[in-house]
């Protein structure tokens, strides 16, 4: 090999390494910022300020490095975790930015980022585009996603429904996610998206297939026990006491004391008892009423840290009231307050305990203007919560109208356009065929003179044959 070519062998070689150098470490430094974000998206009970935090100084580190690909990546999970805090401000200014460069980039999981934030957004401040980016989702479905992706897609679409009052199609999709995270032994997302169901179908009164999905925590959770199985146990009963099922009811809470006395729970054998002191009420068992409601007194003034329900205090004045204890009826249903942490569930039995004992209250005077107006109060609760039910399933009613005079509008829409497309294509196949037929027909004819002039022109050569071999012979 000649010196020259040895030299500049040399000289390339060493360019290669000193310009690579720079190169491979900028690559290095992205796929580090791009381990450090999945470690962020992975660590679920991260405190979403300190997210936020991380995920400024990965967005710096990406910007330093020019590294728009995973900037983008960095902006989608930014947008989303600030979403799920209620601040709008980002989404609404950068969505749309981040979401056009993540589909050209083909980065399915930063377009799920945003379509998810943007779902949060647009189901609070305009409910009408919900539907457009729910289709995106939807979309996405299909493409490489993880499955945990997918599963909260689902959830996130159930929970723009319920904001958008869409309980039903809210029902389905939490079914879809509860089905997916059992799948995937990711329990926590599984207990959240069935409680979310417990509170959707509470809502709608439907108790029967809210005692299902609790019973489903219940089994779940019986290895756990403690103050969750206790609690568990609590939201069972009360959506028994809220569907009547007392003699059920019984059962689970005689059940719960003693299961709590045998681990020694206080809270347990107190929960249980005043249960059973409601159930007795209903039932106008009044000798088992005054024995669960000294045991519940006992409790309360031997263990302070104990708080008597709101629930507790009317049944007691139930108990006053059929046992002819009047005045001191009277003045602890005037002492009863409401109050707004209670919740769906427990706002709607103390409400219907409260409003039957006035009724009880009054027939108890003999004051029947006090009974008319007590069952007028009943009754129009009764309407209202009638109402308020109802209202839901219209509201569902009139969104899958809606939905489907949408999609016949869109079928019709289709249908007219392949209409007008058959039709002219039709009319170009009329237009092809009349000129296929000018053109055989001037064909046909230019043959025809051909044939004519070229069986003259051979007439007139027999002619002339003839008449030159009559010459020659004579």
């Amino acid at each position: 090999m000649e010196p020259r070519i040895k030299i500049w062998i040399i000289v390339a070689s060493f360019i290669v390494i000193v310009c690579g150098q720079p190169a491979q470490a900028q690559a290095m430094k992205e796929s580090q910022i791009v381990t450090r974000l999945n470690d962020i998206i992975r660590a679920k009970n991260t405190p979403a300020n300190q997210q936020i935090d991380q995920i400024n100084e990965l967005l710096a580190s990406a910007n330093a490095l020019h590294a728009d690909a995973v900037e983008n990546a960095i902006l989608a999970y930014k947008l989303l975790i600030t979403a799920e805090q209620e601040n709008f401000e980002p989404v609404r200014s950068m969505a749309d930015e981040v979401l056009t460069t993540a589909v050209r980039r083909q980065d399915y999981r930063s377009q799920a980022f945003t379509l998810r934030a943007k779902l949060r957004y647009q189901a609070i401040a305009s409910p009408d585009d919900v539907e457009s980016s729910k289709q995106q989702l939807l979309g996405l479905l299909s493409r490489r996603l993880s499955d945990e992706d997918k599963a909260q897609i689902l959830f996130d679409i159930g929970l723009a429904d319920i904001q958008t009052g869409n309980v039903m199609s809210a029902l389905e999709y939490f079914n879809q996610a509860q089905e997916a995270f059992w799948a995937q032994s990711n329990y926590v997302s599984w207990r959240e998206v069935v409680n979310q169901q417990i509170e959707l179908l509470v809502a709608m009164q439907w108790f029967d297939r809210a005692l299902e999905k609790v019973t489903q925590l219940v089994d779940f959770s019986k290895d756990v026990g403690g103050e969750a199985g206790i609690a568990l146990h609590d939201k069972a009963l009360a959506i028994m006491a809220a569907d009547n099922q007392w003699q059920d009811m019984e059962k689970v809470a005689l059940t719960l004391l003693e299961e709590s006395a045998e681990s020694g729970s206080i809270k347990g054998q107190f929960i249980a008892s005043y249960w059973l002191m409601h159930v007795n009420v209903q039932q106008q068992n009044m000798d088992l009423v005054v024995r669960w409601n000294r045991k519940i007194e006992d409790w309360l003034e031997q263990h302070p840290q104990l708080v008597a329900p709101k629930l507790y205090t009317l049944n007691k004045i139930t108990y006053l009231i059929e046992s002819g204890n009047l005045s001191a009826a009277k003045a602890l249903q005037e002492s009863v307050t409401e109050d707004s942490d209670e919740g769906v569930l427990l706002s709607y039995l103390t409400t219907r305990q409260h409003l039957l004992n006035q009724v009880g209250l009054a027939a108890a005077n003999n004051n029947i203007a006090g009974i008319t107006s007590a069952y007028e109060e009943l009754i129009a609760w009764m309407d209202a919560e009638r109402s308020r039910v109802l209202s839901l399933t219209m509201d569902q009613i009139s969104q899958d109208f809606a939905a489907m005079q949408r999609s016949t509008q869109r079928e019709i829409l289709s249908l007219s356009q392949t209409l007008e497309s058959e039709k002219e294509a039709v009319g170009k196949e009329a237009t092809f065929n009349n000129l296929l037929i000018v053109i055989v027909g001037l064909l046909m004819g230019i043959i025809a003179v051909l044939s004519y002039f070229y069986i003259r022109l051979k007439n007139q050569k027999q002619s002339s044959r003839r008449r030159r071999s009559s010459r020659s012979r004579t």
